[in-house]
């Protein structure tokens, strides 16, 4: 394989090859999630029956959630530290299967489970890589906010808030940027790791850390152009407006989440083809 430019359009050209395992994607991340609003569902079921019929002023609804969850907060912590867990470990497995897959079956037609077989056996790989993106990122934002906190320390001992809020500002964009950075190193990474003689995780992620930063508006549209609609789709069924009002009262509340994030995995199924590598 050569060429290791990110594009959204490789990536959406793969990511229809790959449908079957976008549909996997999702299944897998429903299967995570389903047992949270299980336990959120059990816990308010009873009270939510008794609430009276329309629309809770802006606010309450989220107080009336609180309240009602607080008696299951320790079951509801535990289900959310093991969805997170699971989560990380199901992304880990597809990410490996679909690099292991795609450098050893060619043109072949795409079999979601062959491709999770592969992501089983090279999992802890990609579970080193992980581990690595997460450590790395944490000491680049480390590197990048202590100069700005002390900045910010100072401006705010002098007396200074205008300059405060500036930094403060400052502070959160080159956050998300380096997050930004971190996790494209990672997506290079995850592909520069894929390569037949390659084992260490490290070097593969500071590898994509510097393809990242010598193509750093390529790797940014790219993360932009996915991501932005993913997450937007992951927030649909969570906005309330008229339109959004009346589906759910026409019970189609279900469907609509099922199609959200339907979409939000071939997002992120398509971000990560995105990174890879052409075929020659």
């Amino acid at each position: 394989m050569v060429g290791r430019v990110p594009s959204p359009t490789t990536g959406l050209r793969l990511t229809l090859r790959f449908r079957r395992v976008v549909g996997a994607v999702w299944l897998g991340a429903l299967a995570v999630y389903l047992p949270i609003q299980a336990v959120v569902w059990l816990a308010t079921r009873a009270t939510r029956d008794n609430l009276p019929a329309g629309r809770l002023p802006l606010g309450d609804d989220l107080l009336i959630l609180v309240e009602l969850l607080r008696p299951v907060a320790p079951v509801l912590a535990v289900a959310v530290l093991g969805a997170l867990l699971a989560l990380w470990t199901w992304s880990v497995m597809w990410h490996a299967g679909v690099v292991r897959w795609r450098s050893v079956a060619g043109p072949a037609p795409v079999r979601a489970a062959e491709v999770l077989a592969h992501g089983l056996f090279w999992w802890w790989r990609y579970a080193r890589l992980a581990v690595t993106f997460a450590v790395g990122t944490a000491l680049l934002l480390a590197a990048v906010w202590l100069p700005l906190r002390l900045a910010i320390r100072a401006a705010d001992a002098a007396g200074d808030g205008g300059r405060a809020i500036i930094l403060l500002r400052i502070d959160v964009v080159m956050g998300l940027i380096v997050l930004g950075v971190g996790w494209a190193a990672f997506l290079r990474g995850a592909w520069l790791l894929g390569e037949p003689g390659r084992s260490s995780a490290v070097v593969a992620w500071l590898r994509g850390l510097g393809g990242t930063l010598r193509r750093p508006l390529r790797s940014a549209s790219t993360l932009i152009v996915w991501t932005m609609p993913g997450v937007a789709l992951l927030a649909l069924p969570l906005l309330s407006n008229a339109w959004l009002d009346e589906l759910r009262t026409a019970g189609f509340g279900g469907v609509l989440f099922l199609l959200a994030t339907f979409g939000a995995a071939f997002c992120w199924v398509g971000l990560f083809l995105s990174f890879a590598p052409r075929e020659r």
